[in-house]
């Protein structure tokens, strides 16, 4: 049940964009807290968002943008949250603006490569289905009429 409930919100866009975000959100966060509070040297913060960081965010970002194309919103939100954290969050200041930049490269890379290798027939018909889903156009037409005829 579970399984099923993830799959169906994986496969929409919206969906899958939450979840990303969320995901890639989460552990950000907690690997800000580890390098400032738990582990508090150098050597955890150059592994943390030296390498794991960029190398996380960028496969990430790659299979979203292979699976669902290039979505503005996804970017907003990506983006946002970053400036956010920069403005409010007190840890170490050298991991903030770094963080920043480093955003918005694996963003841009990964995104952009990923939907390079991204199946864009794919993506149209299933923009276009939701697009006839939403205007009522995707139910085959039936006229009152026949119905009535044929019913007597």
């Amino acid at each position: 049940m579970l399984k099923q409930g993830f799959k169906k919100n994986y496969d929409r866009p919206l969906g899958a964009s939450l979840m990303t975000f969320v995901i890639w959100a989460a552990v950000t966060n907690l690997m800000m807290l580890f390098v400032d509070k738990v582990m508090d040297n150098i050597f955890t913060l150059m592994l943390c968002f030296g390498l794991i960081y960029p190398v996380g965010s960028a496969v990430l970002f790659f299979k979203f943008a292979k699976r669902h194309g290039l979505l503005w919103y996804f970017y907003a939100a990506v983006m946002g949250l970053a400036v956010l954290e920069y403005v409010l969050v007190k840890t170490y200041r050298i991991i903030i603006p770094n963080m920043l930049i480093m955003t918005a490269l694996c963003l841009v890379f990964g995104c952009g490569i990923g939907s390079c290798f991204c199946d864009k027939q794919t993506v149209r018909k299933e923009r276009e289905q939701r697009r006839l889903k939403r205007t009522g156009d995707d139910k085959p037409y039936t006229s009152i009429l026949d119905e009535g005829r044929k019913k007597k």
